[in-house]
């Protein structure tokens, strides 16, 4: 039977809501969504507890986007598009509901409302994502009440996929209630035992890095800009403030020696004030410089980390791993944090780890996911605390490490760096305990709003860390809808993303190791391995490029085949700024007997996202390959398919009225005919 998602969709909607959806700091935009849809906010203010609040993860897809493909697939070609659009959780009236309860005007916020005279039964629709990825389409489908499989091959990847898809469903408030509470424990204990080490009413400290040559001790960066107008002024010992906006080059011919210098202070062979000098601290009513106190803060925590000698991840900046490119010299995970950064995560790895031995001995399965979150929580402390971190005066925030990684695609160390305070300020952003109408980007808050959308869904839900390239050897004829997002070619190397996090987790959840993988690892890799695997990821590497990403996503695809039923259907989504990526995609659906029955246009990112460096230099659209098993009696009018693309694509729009450069559709267009005829 033909299925919706085969025709034309509400693509304007579904475009404008995922745009909103996925956009930075986006209350303008919720506020100018509801003046369009005729609503009325009940302040300045929306209760936004989204998913990549639990870890990050790259190419988070838009939940609303993936609920709305996930839908069509299941819908016949005759649904009317206004009952598609409240099956979706699109409608006045449902959208009223979510603004006065202080959501914003999202379909994620909603609840679907599925419409079972159009589906005869969606609790028996198999849903399979094999490359789940941060978990919006599993998510989504698991929502919708389908019978959902997650797979990935990537132990971090898994991790978030049952935290935020299988948890949540399986145990309900209680989950929420238990890691709540544990956080709160948690934030107790950070401020007792590590309070002292900082100011209490200190919200940042800018540092600079600073190297002993000949001449003495030269910083790298001889001026920090604190903001628009204000910097500070580094001039050997003495430091001042200067309210004219001035930068001084960076010494980054001195980084190869500070890397050296900064190893020897973290093995007890240098100076802390030559290595890490703090020269300004942030405050709630704007910065100061800083005073001798700070700095010998800084050295009590030296002398701390030196006398407890908390366990710290050890494990060695593999060569092969791209985003360590620049900072290879540092050699081993340990050096990635100041003195004060490292006791700190030492001392909070130490603590969840023996919660989890506790948490695992009284409850088992349970007690390992409770631990999990609290996992999480370091890994986000740790992104925003170490020595690749920077300061973005725009703001008046801390950048994350990740941050760089964003926009260069590797980690980086630049003449200053930004400390976050830990047990007064970014322990309690990070988990938020007590937020129930507010949140600033917490824990608690997404998965209380994760096992509310999640009611009901218990035992719905699958998640597996398995190998894509051999799939088949565990899923045969199973899947009625295969919606996959899978490596864009060489945008992304995800393995060596998530060794910035898998070093923490292995070590603060080393007892419940094996409760979270053994029984769902479905290929030949242990959870007590340093390394994450990375021979089968999905991604063209430099040195081999296409040939390599064509010939493993045939594979995977061939093994996608297998597992999906005769009648089902394949979704793909899509995108490059190379035609030579589109030409792999091609081939590959071909080899591996796939035939194009749709392809759908939608928003990709929104401009505003570092991610898409201000919407600059690419397309900014992804396109969604709706595909089937190819077969003899399957026959697609291709000339139609590209007509009824361009008309759709003038409808994806970010912006109500955005007018679609003529170079993203000329671009496009070529990639349709790629798509067709590689």
């Amino acid at each position: 039977m033909e299925k919706l998602i085969e025709g034309v969709l509400p693509i304007d909607v579904i475009s404008r809501d995922a745009a909103i959806e996925m956009s930075f700091k986006p209350t303008p935009s919720y506020l100018a969504r509801c003046r369009e849809l005729g609503l009325t906010a009940p302040g300045r203010t929306f209760y936004d507890p989204k998913i990549r609040s639990l870890l990050p993860w790259l190419a988070r897809r838009s939940r609303s986007a993936a609920r709305a493909l996930n839908l069509a697939a299941l819908l016949p070609a005759h649904t009317p598009l206004d009952e598609f659009l409240k099956m979706l959780g699109f409608s006045e009236v449902q959208l009223r509901e979510l603004v006065a309860l202080g959501y914003p005007p999202l379909i994620s916020y909603a609840q679907p409302a599925v419409d079972n005279s159009y589906i005869n039964s969606v609790n028996s629709v198999v849903i399979m994502d094999p490359m789940g990825g941060g978990g919006s389409i599993p998510l989504e489908a698991a929502i919708l009440g389908a019978q959902t499989i997650a797979c990935d091959y990537n132990p971090v990847a898994f991790l978030i996929l049952r935290a935020t898809i299988e948890w949540p469903a399986q145990f309900g408030i209680k989950l929420y209630d238990r890691v709540r509470d544990e956080a709160k424990m948690l934030i107790d204990f950070a401020r007792e035992e590590l309070g002292r080490f900082y100011g209490e009413a200190d919200r940042g400290y800018l540092i600079v890095r600073q190297v002993l040559t000949d001449s003495g001790i030269t910083p790298i960066a001889p001026s920090i800009q604190l903001d628009d107008n204000i910097a500070v002024l580094i001039d050997g010992e003495n430091i001042r403030l200067s309210y004219i906006a001035s930068k001084y080059p960076v010494r980054r011919d001195l980084i190869g020696k500070w890397i050296e210098q900064h190893k020897a202070l973290m093995q007890g062979r240098q100076d802390l004030i030559i290595t890490h000098r703090i020269v300004a601290v942030q405050q709630k009513r704007g910065f100061r410089l800083a005073r001798n106190e700070d700095q010998e803060l800084l050295h009590k925590a030296l002398r701390e980390l030196f006398e407890s000698h908390p366990e710290l991840p050890d494990t060695e900046l593999a060569s092969d791993n791209r985003i360590y490119r620049k900072i290879i010299t540092l050699e081993r995970y340990k050096f990635l944090f100041n003195p004060r950064q490292a006791l700190v995560l030492g001392k909070l790895i130490d603590y969840v780890r023996k919660r989890t031995g506790l948490l695992i001995q009284q409850d088992g399965e349970f007690g390992a996911a409770v631990a999990t979150y609290l996992a999480f929580g370091l890994c986000r402390i740790a992104d925003f605390n170490s020595i690749l971190t920077s300061w973005n005066e725009r703001q008046g925030t801390v950048r994350d490490a990740l941050g760089a990684y964003y926009k260069f695609r590797e980690l980086r160390l630049d003449g200053i760096y930004a400390e976050a305070v830990v047990p007064y300020r970014t322990i309690e952003w990070v988990f938020e305990p007590d937020a129930v109408h507010e949140t600033a980007g917490g824990i608690c808050p997404v998965l209380r709003e994760l096992t509310a959308k999640l009611h009901g869904a218990r035992n719905k839900v699958q998640v597996f860390m398995a190998d894509v390239l051999e799939l088949s050897r565990h899923f045969q004829n199973v899947a009625d809808v295969i919606n996959v997002d899978p490596p864009y070619f060489d945008v992304h190397g995800y393995s060596d993303f998530s060794e910035f996090f898998w070093p923490i987790l292995r070590l603060a959840l080393k007892d419940a190791l094996p409760l979270l993988f053994d029984a769902r690892i479905l290929f030949d890799w242990k959870p007590t391995m340093s390394r994450v695997p990375r021979q089968h990821e999905v991604i063209g590497r430099m040195a081999k490029g296409e040939d390599e990403f064509e010939e493993k996503l045939t594979t995977a695809l061939s093994e996608m085949r297998i597992a999906l039923k005769d009648d089902g259907l394949l979704i793909l989504w899509f995108s490059h700024k190379e035609l030579k990526a589109w030409q792999a995609v091609s081939r590959a659906l071909q080899r591996s007997g796939f035939t194009i029955v749709n392809v759908i246009p939608l928003v990709s990112e929104h401009p505003t996202r570092s991610i898409t460096n201000g919407g600059r230099g690419g397309i900014n659209r992804v396109l969604i390959l709706v595909a089937r098993k190819a077969n003899g009696h399957l026959k697609i009018d291709q000339n139609r398919l590209r007509e009824r693309f361009l008309e759709q694509l003038e409808k994806a729009r970010l912006l109500l009225h955005e007018q679609i450069s003529q170079q993203e559709k000329d671009f496009l267009s070529a990639a349709i005919s790629v798509l067709f005829n590689p």
